[in-house]
C-alpha cells in the first residue's frame, strides 16, 4: 500500500482498510456444491459483501512476493479475520455515508492525488505531478488505480464523518505529567530470597483432600483427548541403500575445496595517525629502535589496542588488505594513507594458507553425500506416498505397499487440543509441531491425513485412532492429583512463613538492597527480578513487608523509599499527551462505529466460511 496513504490515514476505520491489500488471485477457491446461491457474508439495507468478495480478498492476502501462504497458516496468522474486518468496516462506512448523503466530488479526489508528494517529480526546478510515477508506485505496491481511488474516497468520507471528534480545543493535559511521574518512579528496597523447601512428605487427612476436591472440581476435569498413529518420512530411511563411491567423494571434495581451506592469516601491530608527519616520525623511531610496542606506549597506547591477531584478507577493506597482504615478509611497512588516516603497521607473523587433505575430510563428505542422495530418494517417493494415502489405504497398508525399509507406525495417546499430553490424568508439556497438532484436531476419526511437511525434509502421515470425551475425574481417580496439589500449596505456605520470619529477624543493614529500582531498563539485577515481579513490587506500599511467589522460591521485600527524581522534558510530555489523546479519540471513534453497525442493522452470515475453516 502506498506510504502516502499510510502517513495520511490517521483514522481507526481507514487503518482497517489498509490491511493486507496485495495483488494476485491464488488458484484456489471454495464453492457451494449444492448449486444454491450463497448468501452475503455481510449485508445492510443498501449494500452487501458477497462470499466471493471475501474469498477473493482472502486469496489476495495469501499471496506474497515469495509465494502463496497455505490456507491453514493464513487463517492462524489472522489474514481471514483481517479480510472480514476490513470488508465489514467498508460496508458500514458506505451505509453511513449514504444515510448522511455524503459524497466526495471528483475534483477533491483529483486534488488529493495531484498534491500528493509521493506522485511528484522534479521538472524544471519544480515538483509536479507525474502520471508515470503515479502508475509506477501503484504497480510496485500491488494496488490498482480503482482500488486506490476507492480507498482514498473512503478515507475522505471517514474523515468527514469524524471531523467533529477532532474539534476538541480544550483538553486536560495533567495526565501526561502524572503518567511521566508513574513511568519514572524509582524504589529503594530491602529483600531476601528463600528457595522453596524440599518436597514435603506428610500424610494428609482424607476429609481435607475430599473438601479440596469438591471445592476445586474444575481443576480435575480432563479435556477431550485424541489418540493417534503416524508414520514419519525422513532421508535416514534410505541411508542403508545409499552407496557412495570414492570417485564421488573425490569430485565433491574438489567442488567444495574452499570449505576445507584455512585462509592465510597475519598478526600485526598498527597505529593510525591523523597526519603524515606524525606517522613518519613514529615510523622512523620504530625503524631505529626496532621496538614498536615500546614506542606506542610512549604515546599512551595500550598493547591490546594496537595488536591484531589471526586477521585474514576478508576481515579488511580492499585498500588496507592490498598493502598488508602484499608483502611476503614480516617487519615494518612504510606509512600509507586511507580514509581512516595514516597507518603505521608492523607484521609479526604470517600463517600461510592451509588446505585439509581429502583423507582428513572424506568421512564428512561421505556423510553429506549420503544425506543428499537419501533426500533425493525421499522426494522421488513423495508422490507415490501421497497417492497411497489418497487411495484410501490405512497406515499399515501404506507401509506394506510403499516397500520402504525400516518404516514403522508411531503412536501417541491422550493429546489435548492445546498440545498437552495426559499421563495418568496429569498434563505434560509436549513439543508437537503446530502444523502437526492442528492436523490432529482437523481430521475425522479413522481418517488418514494428507502428507504433511513438518520441517525441512521431514514429512508425516497421521491417523486419528480414537477420541476420549471430556471427563470430570472421580475422587478416586483424582486423589493422587489432589494430594500433589495440597502438598505444593503447603510447600509454598511454609516457605513463605520461613522467608517472612527470616526477613523480620535480619538486621536491616544485612538485607539485600536495590537502590533506584525502575519499572523498565534495570541493569545488573538478579534473574528473579523479571517484569512480572518488578510490576508486583511497584504495586506495593512503602514500609509494607510483602512476599511474591517466583518459579524457584519466595521473594520477601519492603520498600524503604520511593522517588521521582527527574526534570519534566516538555518534548516527552507533549508526546505522551499526543499519544493519549490519539488513543482516546480512537476509542471514541470505535464506539461511534459500533453504534453505526447497530443503527444500520448490519447482518453477518459466516456460515458459508465453514467450508474454509473446520471447527471440531
Amino acid at each position: 500500500m502506498l506510504r502516502a496513504l499510510r502517513n495520511k490515514s490517521q483514522s481507526f476505520l481507514f487503518k482497517i482498510f489498509l490491511v493486507l491489500i496485495v495483488i494476485g488471485f491464488a488458484a484456489w477457491g471454495v464453492g457451494d456444491l449444492t448449486g444454491n446461491k450463497i448468501q452475503p457474508i455481510f449485508k445492510s439495507n443498501d449494500f452487501e459483501i458477497s462470499y466471493d468478495q471475501i474469498i477473493n480478498d482472502f486469496n489476495k492476502s495469501r499471496t506474497t512476493n515469495t509465494g502463496v501462504i497455505d490456507i491453514q497458516t493464513a487463517i492462524q496468522n489472522g489474514l481471514l479475520n483481517n479480510v472480514l474486518i476490513r470488508n465489514k468496516a467498508k460496508l458500514v462506512l458506505n451505509q453511513e455515508t449514504q444515510y448522511l448523503d455524503l459524497i466526495v466530488p471528483r475534483s477533491i479526489i483529483k486534488k488529493q492525488i495531484l498534491e500528493n508528494d509521493q506522485f511528484k517529480e522534479k521538472l524544471n526546478d519544480k515538483n509536479i505531478f507525474s502520471e508515470k510515477k503515479f502508475n509506477s508506485l501503484l504497480r510496485n505496491n500491488n494496488i490498482t488505480e480503482n482500488d486506490y481511488i476507492e480507498n482514498l474516497q473512503l478515507q475522505l468520507l471517514n474523515n468527514k464523518i469524524f471531523d467533529h471528534i477532532y474539534d476538541i480545543e480544550i483538553y486536560n493535559t495533567s495526565f501526561s505529567k502524572d503518567f511521566y511521574k508513574w513511568q519514572n518512579k524509582q524504589l529503594d528496597i530491602n529483600y531476601i530470597f528463600t528457595p522453596y523447601l524440599k518436597k514435603i512428605i506428610k500424610k494428609l487427612d482424607n476429609n481435607l483432600k475430599k473438601t479440596h476436591y469438591n471445592e476445586f472440581k474444575d481443576n480435575f476435569k480432563i479435556p477431550k483427548l485424541r489418540n493417534i498413529s503416524f508414520i514419519t518420512f525422513t532421508p535416514n530411511l534410505f541411508y542403508d541403500g545409499i552407496i557412495v563411491s570414492n570417485e564421488q567423494i573425490k569430485n565433491s571434495y574438489n567442488e567444495r575445496i574452499n570449505e576445507f581451506k584455512k585462509p592465510e592469516t597475519r598478526n600485526y601491530l598498527q597505529i593510525i595517525f591523523k597526519t603524515q608527519k606524525e606517522a613518519n616520525n613514529f615510523y622512523n623511531k620504530v625503524f631505529i629502535k626496532n621496538n614498536f610496542i615500546n614506542q606506542a606506549k610512549l604515546l599512551n597506547f595500550n598493547e591490546t589496542d594496537i595488536k591484531f591477531e589471526n586477521v585474514n584478507k576478508n576481515d579488511l577493506t580492499k585498500n588496507i588488505r592490498d598493502i598488508i597482504f602484499k608483502t611476503s615478509k614480516t617487519g615494518l611497512i612504510k606509512p600509507f594513507q586511507t580514509n581512516f588516516g595514516f597507518h603505521v603497521v608492523n607484521i609479526n607473523k604470517i600463517s600461510k594458507e592451509k588446505v585439509q587433505k581429502l583423507s582428513e575430510v572424506s568421512d564428512i563428505i561421505k556423510k553429506d553425500l549420503t544425506h543428499d542422495l537419501a533426500t533425493e530418494k525421499l522426494y522421488e517417493r513423495i508422490e507415490s506416498i501421497n497417492d497411497l494415502a489418497f487411495s484410501g489405504n490405512n497406515l499399515n497398508e501404506i507401509i506394506k505397499l510403499s516397500e520402504i525399509k525400516n518404516l514403522k507406525i508411531n503412536q501417541k495417546f491422550n493429546i489435548s487440543r492445546n498440545g498437552m499430553v495426559y499421563n495418568n490424568f496429569k498434563p505434560l508439556n509436549s513439543n508437537f509441531n503446530n502444523k502437526f497438532l492442528n492436523e490432529i484436531w482437523k481430521l475425522e476419526i479413522n481418517e488418514v491425513s494428507e502428507l504433511l511437511e513438518l520441517n525441512e525434509n521431514e514429512f508425516v502421515l497421521l491417523n486419528i485412532d480414537s477420541e476420549n470425551n471430556e471427563k470430570l475425574l472421580t475422587y478416586a481417580e483424582a486423589e493422587k492429583l489432589v494430594t500433589e496439589e495440597l502438598l505444593e500449596k503447603l510447600k509454598i505456605k511454609n516457605t513463605k512463613l520461613k522467608s517472612v520470619n527470616n526477613f523480620k529477624k535480619t538486621n536491616s543493614k544485612d538485607l539485600n538492597k536495590i537502590f533506584g529500582l525502575k519499572r523498565f531498563e534495570n541493569k545488573n539485577l538478579s534473574n528473579i527480578f523479571n517484569d512480572y515481579i518488578i510490576n508486583d513490587i511497584f504495586k506495593s506500599k512503602i514500609g509494607e513487608i510483602k512476599s511474591i511467589n517466583t518459579a524457584t522460591g519466595i521473594l520477601t521485600f519492603k520498600i524503604i523509599k520511593e522517588s521521582s527524581k527527574m526534570k519534566f522534558d516538555p518534548k516527552i510530555l507533549k508526546q505522551i499527551d499526543n499519544d493519549f489523546k490519539e488513543n482516546m479519540l480512537s476509542d471514541i471513534q470505535s464506539s461511534y462505529y459500533k453504534n453505526f453497525e447497530t443503527f444500520h442493522k448490519i447482518k453477518s452470515n459466516l456460515q458459508p466460511l465453514d467450508n474454509l475453516v473446520k471447527f471440531n
